[in-house]
């Protein structure tokens, strides 16, 4: 994992509605790292929010807002 210099993103998150497809928001993170994932991919270590619990989580894609 390499530390950089933190930044805002957003990350696509997909959720089920009711007609039985899928919706796929964007929802802001902020990006405080890379690293790689499973197949050697780059990724994006970002810190998500939830209420008023944070949360880290690995994406393989962010766009900048």
């Amino acid at each position: 994992m390499f530390a950089i210099e933190p930044y805002s993103a957003e990350r696509q998150r997909f959720i089920k509605n009711d007609k039985g497809g899928l919706d796929c928001p964007w929802e802001p993170v902020r990006v405080l790292g890379i690293t790689k994932d499973e197949d050697g991919e780059l990724a994006y270590i970002v810190e998500t929010y939830s209420g008023s619990e944070r949360m880290l989580s690995v994406e393989p894609y962010v766009r900048v807002r």
